[in-house]
C-alpha cells in the first residue's frame, strides 16, 4: 500500500493597496524577479484610473490595457473587465479572475451589486479589510491581491515593503 504526504499548509491572502500606478508597476516588477511560483498575484483597478493613469484615451477595446498587463507580468494573464454598481468599470487581472467574472444566471459574480465583497470574504479577507479596500478601490486605488502558503506571504510582504517604499 502507498502512502502520500499531502500538504495542509493554510493559505493567506495579502492585500495592498497603490494610489499610483508607478507604485503598483515596482511592485510586480519585484514579483516577477522573485521565485513567486507558488504565489497567485491579482491585480484590481478602476478602468477609468488606469486611462487616467497612463494618459490614453478609454476606448470599449481593451487589448491595450490586457497587452500592458501580460507585458508586465510577462506572461499570459487571466484578464477582464466587469461593471459593478458600486466601483463602476473595474478591471481584474491575474488568477482571481476566473472568480470574479465566472457566471450565475448569466451575469458574471462581481457585477452584482455585493459581488466583490462576497469574493474577498471568501477568499479569507476580514469583513473590516474588505470594507476597507473596497473603498479605496471606489476612490481610484489600486489592488494588489497576493494569495498563497502561509509561510510565504510575510516575507514577500517585507520585501514588497521596501522595493516599493
Amino acid at each position: 500500500m502507498m502512502s502520500s504526504t499531502h500538504s495542509t499548509k493554510q493559505k493567506q491572502v495579502y492585500f495592498k493597496a497603490y494610489k499610483e500606478l508607478e507604485q503598483l508597476e515596482k511592485a510586480l516588477k519585484y514579483l516577477k524577479e522573485e521565485n513567486t511560483a507558488q504565489i497567485q498575484v491579482s491585480v484590481l483597478g478602476k478602468v477609468s484610473q488606469f486611462h487616467s493613469d497612463r494618459d490614453i484615451e478609454y476606448f470599449q477595446d481593451t487589448t491595450i490595457m490586457k497587452s500592458y498587463w501580460k507585458d508586465l507580468s510577462g506572461k499570459s494573464v487571466n484578464f477582464g473587465i466587469f461593471y459593478n454598481p458600486e466601483s463602476g468599470s473595474v478591471f481584474i487581472v491575474g488568477s482571481l479572475a476566473t472568480i470574479f467574472l465566472h457566471k450565475i444566471n448569466g451575469k458574471s459574480l462581481a457585477t452584482l451589486s455585493s459581488g466583490p465583497y462576497g469574493i474577498f470574504r471568501g477568499i479569507g479577507v476580514t469583513e473590516k479589510k474588505t470594507t476597507n479596500y473596497l473603498k479605496l478601490l471606489n476612490c481610484g486605488h489600486y489592488l494588489l491581491i497576493l494569495r498563497g502558503n502561509e509561510d510565504k506571504i510575510p516575507s514577500l510582504e517585507t520585501l514588497i515593503n521596501e522595493a516599493t517604499s
